[in-house]
């Protein structure tokens, strides 16, 4: 887990654009890589570390704010959050059993991190690499002629999400809006 961590925070060093960046990706790290791992061990996130997730990510945000003069970056980091736990609840209702509370609560603390312009993209990031981590997963049960029975969890997807819309956010959807090089507004 140890090596896990440092390999993400190097990618992350190596990626961020700016220090806000840079740390939003190591502080959410250091928390979403311990839930994570412990989702593909236990098949649970354990709500009271999704809780410091979101606490974490509320304390970065007024200490960004404070430093930068942007009194409503704890709003935008409240927002955030409430806007993926909400989206992770409804598919949490509509489906029935097909994951946990705790996949909400991950989501509503990793949320405080993201930066709010890209909340849905990491929504709609974590379905498409679960979908394909679900394929592979399928797949490589397949050719060992094993019958892949048994539940995918969905914590590492909502990690890999979350740390893609910080890092990459801009750049993943100036090419899904086909808008070339120039800053979004």
């Amino acid at each position: 887990m140890l090596v896990m961590t440092a390999a993400v925070l190097m990618y992350g060093m190596s990626r961020a654009e700016d220090g806000a960046s840079l740390c939003r990706a190591v502080v959410c790290t250091l928390v979403m890589i311990p839930s994570a791992v412990l989702d593909c061990i236990y098949g649970k996130l354990y709500h009271r570390l999704s809780f410091c997730l979101a606490a974490a990510g509320l304390l970065l945000a007024a200490a960004q704010g404070m430093a930068g003069g942007g009194a409503d970056s704890v709003l935008w980091s409240l927002a955030g959050g409430g806007l993926f736990g909400l989206l992770m609840l409804i598919v949490f209702v509509l489906g029935r059993g097909s994951m946990g509370f705790g996949d909400v609560c991950f989501a509503a603390g990793l949320g405080t991190f993201i930066p709010f312009a890209y909340v849905l993209l990491a929504f709609f990031l974590t379905f498409a690499l679960g979908g394909v981590g679900a394929v592979l997963v399928y797949a490589a049960g397949a050719a060992r002629g094993r019958e892949t029975a048994g539940r995918l969890p969905l914590g590492p997807f909502l990690a890999a999400s979350c740390l893609l819309s910080i890092l990459h956010g801009e750049e993943i959807v100036r090419w899904y809006l086909g808008t070339g090089q120039g800053r979004m507004g």
